[in-house]
């Protein structure tokens, strides 16, 4: 779900831009960084990430005119995952050893070989499972340094400000109230007085059950 979508769930972060931003270097280092579903050798990644277009995930070649409107910057991100079930594998693992028992007439088969066998079959399994695709948006306004992310997967907005950091050369940091009271102008006594605050419950605690002399649990009330 993206930022024109009727509903939309939108983490807030923080990143300070570079001082000299080179739109055209940053389009370079954000296509270096473009989605790809394959590792160097041409083989399915288990997990696979990257920048993508804001308008088209199967576009990853950017120009400038692409990414930058007035104070924003905005691109895509795909996050893809590939499992494979467990009992799929165990199951051709037994198959594979069953076979290779029966090949050298054995009883039972070395370590090594059962390691064998265990990678080839997950190899061959994750090449054939299809990806779960997800598609989450970014938008960073570069005057106010504010970073908009459509998303709150714990594992992808992760991977995001990794590959964000890696790109950009900054970390995005969450905007809660502990770590946005630095930005927000306040005297450095009260912003270390936050800092001190200790958590505090906002939930009564649970009345404890008592036995009545019959024997019938009984609940503590507050006097009147």
């Amino acid at each position: 779900m993206g930022f024109l979508s009727a509903s939309s769930t939108i983490v807030r972060l923080h990143a300070k831009p570079p001082p000299n931003m080179d739109r055209e270097a940053i389009a370079r280092a954000i296509e270096e960084r473009a989605f790809r579903d394959h590792d160097e050798d041409g083989m399915p990644k288990q997990e696979a990430f990257g920048w993508v277009a804001i308008h088209d995930p199967l576009v990853t070649e950017f120009d400038a005119s692409d990414l930058f409107f007035q104070q924003y910057l905005v691109v895509g991100f795909r996050f893809d995952t590939r499992a494979v079930p467990a009992k799929l594998s165990w199951m051709e693992r037994r198959r594979q050893e069953d076979a290779r028992r029966s090949e050298q007439d054995v009883e039972k088969l070395s370590r090594d070989t059962k390691r064998e066998i265990k990678q080839d079959v997950e190899s061959n399994l994750m090449s054939r499972a299809l990806p779960n695709p997800k598609l989450f948006e970014c938008a960073w306004n570069l005057e106010t340094e504010a970073v908009y992310f459509t998303g709150k997967l714990k594992s992808a907005r992760e991977t995001f400000a990794s590959l964000f950091r890696e790109t950009f050369g900054v970390a995005p940091i969450p905007m809660i109230p502990y770590l946005a009271v630095e930005r927000v102008g306040l005297a450095d006594g009260v912003v270390d007085a936050v800092r001190g605050v200790e958590p505090s419950r906002l939930v009564a605690d649970a009345v404890e059950p008592s036995l009545n002399g019959d024997g019938n649990t009984a609940f503590a009330s507050e006097p009147a």
